[in-house]
């Protein structure tokens, strides 16, 4: 057995915190999921700092801001100039911080950060998807440690297969960090992407949880079901999100009995959450922060589900305290004794007492970003500032959770604005290099449009309505 714990975190792609049984949905099926909520702690207000994926797993996997970093929308691989790219060469990850301090480190599934034909510095054992994921079942060729993989099949169950292979691989007497991407819940949300063992699951499901669906006009949609949309599409896409859901769930509970039989759950944390949210016809759109124009912070594109267990966290813990992707990167470096002291600047801080059921002093606040796009996010209020001309939104999330009427325009509401407005400023004016900042995004880099032309090309491909 090894001193330090060892580390499984399962970083899913779109799977929003409303998706979950642990998460008061009363008819997706996650009874995996359910039990690390029940043997350990649930976070109700977990929020990533940007509503779409590449940005949001840097987040998490270097404990910085987009604005820092200088990766500001999601990244077309299948473009050379961006694919080639080493976009975290100024970074250090957690794989190369936890394999520093002695640990094995694996890689299993979704990365997205650039080159993910090759293996990312840090990490020992690699099976990834190149270049652009593609669908849910079929032919397509991973990387395996460096080397071409052609699978027919399921992708959930070949990046469990690696996982479980990693784990058979690893030194008893070492501990371990294992980063599991799966990417299920991303669309295409047809149920056809799914096995019929799990569709079937959802056949007579109301889908009471999911508001009536009403499009929004100015939604840029990602696997939309078209406009109008004919009811039986619509529900397609709610059963290929259940099963999607469901179909991860029982690759967790794979992995999770394989630790069993190695006798090493018990000295595992296990963490389990998302890049971001999802919107499955909330607020009228599908996708996340960039199914609409402008692009959006709503809650729906923020919330994730957090969840920890293991040795040390306290079980059948609930908080409501809110924490994002930064806090989770810290964490993680304070559940494993893992220093931070490098001389730049964090934004995170580390939740561990509260894992540990203790309770200490904490500011709800949350900022967010996504390009020239930022974020305040208090229990009250909730400021999007696009900058430099808006349009703005100011939400009062005490009155209005559902976020539906805009009081930026407001001249009572000035005053608030301004004040969130120039705490906004603050923060990011400690964590942003100007160099790589979401204000200079357009003259920064062009893969935000490269993935704007080649989304849609491949949306009007597939017949789907593409917005203006």
């Amino acid at each position: 057995m090894s001193q330090q714990p060892n580390i499984l975190l399962f970083l899913t792609d779109d799977h929003g915190a409303w998706a979950n049984g642990c998460y008061g949905n009363r008819e997706v099926q996650t009874p995996t999921l359910d039990r690390l909520a029940r043997e350990g702690t649930l976070f109700t207000h977990a929020y990533t700092p940007t509503p779409v994926c590449s940005p949001a797993r840097a987040c998490l996997l270097t404990g910085r801001t987009a604005s820092q970093v200088g990766i500001h929308d999601w990244l077309q691989e299948a473009e050379p100039d961006i694919g080639e790219r080493d976009w975290l060469a100024d970074e250090v990850t957690l794989f190369q911080r936890l394999q520093a301090a002695g640990y094995t480190t694996g890689l299993c599934g979704k990365w997205h950060l650039g080159q993910s034909h090759r293996t990312p510095r840090g990490v020992d054992y690699y099976f990834g998807l190149p270049g652009w994921q593609g669908r849910h079942n079929g032919t397509y060729t991973y990387v395996l440690n460096g080397q071409k993989v052609t699978l027919t099949g399921n992708k959930s169950q070949f990046i469990t297969d690696h996982a479980l292979a990693f784990l058979d691989q690893v030194p008893a007497d070492r501990p371990f960090f294992l980063n599991v991407g799966y990417i299920a819940t991303h669309s295409p949300y047809s149920q056809q992407e799914h096995h019929p063992a799990v569709t079937e699951l959802y056949q007579d499901a109301t889908f009471a949880d999911i508001p009536p669906y009403h499009p929004h006009p100015w939604a840029k949609n990602e696997n939309g079901p078209g406009d109008p949309p004919a009811e039986q599409a619509v529900r397609d896409r709610y059963i290929g999100y259940y099963a999607a859901v469901t179909e991860i769930d029982h690759n967790v509970q794979r992995i999770l009995e394989k630790l069993e039989a190695l006798g090493r759950l018990e000295e595992t944390i296990v963490i389990y959450t998302s890049d971001h949210g999802c919107a499955i016809g909330h607020h009228g759109f599908w996708g996340k922060g960039n199914s609409t124009r402008p692009l959006n912070m709503y809650d729906i594109s923020l919330q994730v589900p957090l969840l920890w267990r293991g040795p040390g966290i306290q079980a059948g813990q609930r908080l409501d305290r809110a924490v994002d992707h930064y806090d989770t990167f810290r964490t993680i470096l304070d559940m494993t004794s893992v220093p931070l002291d490098d001389g730049r600047a964090y934004p995170g801080t580390s939740y561990a007492p509260m894992l540990r059921g203790e309770t200490i002093p904490w500011d709800d606040t949350r900022f967010g970003e996504y390009g020239d796009l930022r974020m305040i996010r208090t229990p009250e209020w909730k400021l999007v500032y696009r900058y430099p001309n808006g349009p703005h939104d100011l939400f009062d999330l005490v009155n209005d959770p559902g976020e539906t009427c805009n009081l930026a325009d407001r001249a009572d509401m000035q005053p608030i604005l301004a004040d969130l407005k120039a705490r906004l400023d603050a923060f990011y004016a400690v964590y942003s290099d100007p160099a790589k900042s979401g204000l200079r995004v357009k003259e920064l880099h062009r893969h935000n449009a490269a993935a704007e032309a080649w989304r849609d090309g491949l949306r009007e491909a597939r017949g789907l309505q593409v917005y203006p």
